[in-house]
């Protein structure tokens, strides 16, 4: 009898072991499934001149409330400049083209054209922007490679 019940025991044990490390081992594979949404709205996606580009917006007020209620962070908002309403982020993705040397990003709309230069900031290339008045706006982003340059993905948005 107390051999049974250790058996019953061990086998008890490793049955639930063995059903711990399944969930551990499938723990995060829906990370890879998801988009870089955190960075905003994803205005334009393409791929064409051997690179494949996510374009995304995000209101930078509306992203700060956001810091300010999840996770208590701090802003001195007398230091940010007023023209600064949003934050492009460009991924990219360089298959044939090489290694990237210069993004630019040049905006149109009814009352602005202005080019931004985009900065590499580790995992995309991105930049504050300022889009104060609703409506159309038309971009055109611009790369330098080290094979190629003068690499252009035109697109519209509305805000």
């Amino acid at each position: 009898m107390k051999k049974s019940i250790a058996c019953f025991i061990m086998m008890f044990l490793m049955m639930y072991v063995s059903y711990g490390q399944t969930q551990h081992m499938h723990q995060g594979h829906e990370v890879g499934k998801s988009s870089h949404t955190a960075l905003g709205k994803m205005i334009f996606k393409s791929q064409k001149y051997g690179l494949l580009i996510e374009v995304y917006v995000n209101d930078i007020k509306t992203a700060m409330d956001k810091m300010i209620k999840e996770r208590g962070m701090k802003f001195d908002a007398s230091k940010l400049d007023p023209d600064i309403t949003h934050h492009i982020s460009v991924f990219i993705e360089a298959n044939d083209a090489g290694t990237i040397k210069s993004a630019t990003l040049d905006i149109k709309s009814n009352n602005i054209h202005k080019t931004y230069t985009l900065m590499n900031m580790k995992n995309h290339y991105g930049s504050d922007v300022s889009l104060k008045g609703k409506g159309k706006y038309d971009c055109i982003v611009t790369f330098d490679t080290e094979k190629k340059k003068g690499l252009q993905f035109k697109f519209t948005f509305t805000i």
